[in-house]
């Protein structure tokens, strides 16, 4: 089962209890709290989660970049009642709409019980401070070799004669839902561009580059420092300190950013990334945040 599968069965559970009530320190199932619904959901297909939502704050990994970046089956976490920036409500996150700028989650709300909501909705609006994902990151949908093959066809016929001709394996590009799009090599493994443009087909039926507009996430300011503790503890490496000639060099990251690739833009290696900035190949790249390069 992929992770978007089992993302489904649960937004499917989460389902079941519509309409039920809303009570206090409620674990179900007859009766939830916030995270008691969110506690009781997960655990049926073996997550722990913590019980109040500092706790489940703290669960899996904090999600990184644009509302376009969250998943089904991630945890939002909302502002309490009398203060809008304090951790108090929790949901499960289902899906985003066609704007890009609205979602639809469930939770249990002190009024309704087990329902679902949006984003948009004023109350829910001013709350949002941001999400943890607990469930594994979705993996790219590859086409299929149909496709591949078109492509390839396409590629033949404009080609020039006196060009480098690579086989179809090599020369291989996917493009994604959302204009994003990568490399694939000879063993169906995906490179992301160097630069960070989007490919969108724009009227005409020509391809453009364009920079895609931003809508931030919230930090969740409050978690910083846990999450710095999470990291440290997590087995990653020290790492090296800068030479002292100053000949370091560092990226700044952005929305789209991989550690292949970055990788392949400045012509190294994951691993040796990971060796100068104390990481590892799980590690989130922040946004903003400069990783050494050389």
């Amino acid at each position: 089962m992929t992770a978007s599968e089992l993302a489904d069965r649960i937004i499917e559970e989460a389902r079941q209890h519509l309409g039920k009530p809303y009570r206090h320190a409620g674990n179900g199932p007859k009766v939830f709290d916030c995270t008691g619904f969110t506690k009781y959901v997960f655990n049926k297909f073996g997550y722990k989660l913590g019980r109040t939502v500092p706790a489940q704050a703290k669960d899996g990994r904090e999600v990184l970049g644009n509302l376009s970046d969250l998943q089904k089956g991630d945890i939002l976490i909302f502002g309490s009642r009398p203060n809008t920036r304090r951790m108090g409500h929790a949901g499960i996150f289902i899906g985003m709409d066609s704007t890009g700028t609205n979602f639809s989650f469930i939770h249990a709300a002190v009024k309704g019980g087990i329902q679902v909501n949006n984003l948009q909705e004023t109350y829910y609006k001013q709350r949002f401070l941001g999400a943890r994902r607990i469930l594994p990151d979705f993996l790219p949908e590859v086409v299929d070799s149909s496709a591949i093959a078109a492509l390839s066809e396409a590629l033949d016929k404009v080609v020039r004669p006196d060009t480098l001709s690579l086989s179809p394996a090599d020369r291989r590009i996917i493009l994604f839902a959302d204009g994003s799009w990568a490399l694939v090599d000879s063993t169906g493994a995906l490179s992301a561009p160097a630069q960070q443009e989007r490919l969108v087909l724009a009227e005409g039926g020509s391809w453009r580059a364009v920079t895609p507009s931003r809508v931030t996430i919230p930090d969740l300011k409050a978690l910083e420092t846990s999450t710095q503790k999470n990291t440290s503890s997590s087995g990653t490496q020290t790492a090296p300190p800068p030479p002292a000639d100053g000949s370091a060099q560092y990226h700044t990251i952005v929305s789209g950013d991989t550690l292949s690739g970055l990788a392949v833009k400045y012509h190294t290696t994951v691993n040796t990334l990971c060796a100068l900035n104390g990481i590892n190949r799980n590690t989130i790249l922040k946004l903003g945040k400069k990783l050494r390069v050389k």
